[in-house]
């Protein structure tokens, strides 16, 4: 049985200007709804609060489809820092002695 989400409804204001051009190109209603998580999604995995799997729940994802997502947008599925590679590095050459 699948656990019931309740969910959270945040409302936006834009200038009339603005929601006009939206509207315009298309975003409007459930497209308009679906591109801001998409983008907050993004904008938070980018900024690191929030998860891989959780930025692909928010973007109504499924893990795959995000990282494709990602790849499209030319930002890296994970970060790897050069410190992090020197400890795996340090670690490795342990586990050889």
């Amino acid at each position: 049985m699948k656990a019931i989400k309740e969910q959270v409804k945040v409302e936006i204001d834009f200038p009339p200007e603005t929601f006009t051009t939206m509207r315009v190109i298309g975003l409007e209603g459930e497209k308009l709804i679906w591109e801001l998580k998409k983008a907050m999604a993004l904008h938070l995995f980018r900024k690191g609060l929030l998860s891989i799997g959780k930025a692909a729940e928010l973007a109504e994802l499924c893990l795959a489809d995000f990282i494709e997502l990602l790849i499209q947008e030319g930002m890296p599925i994970a970060t790897y820092t050069l410190e992090e590679l020197e400890k795996d590095l340090q670690a490795f050459e342990r586990l050889e002695r």
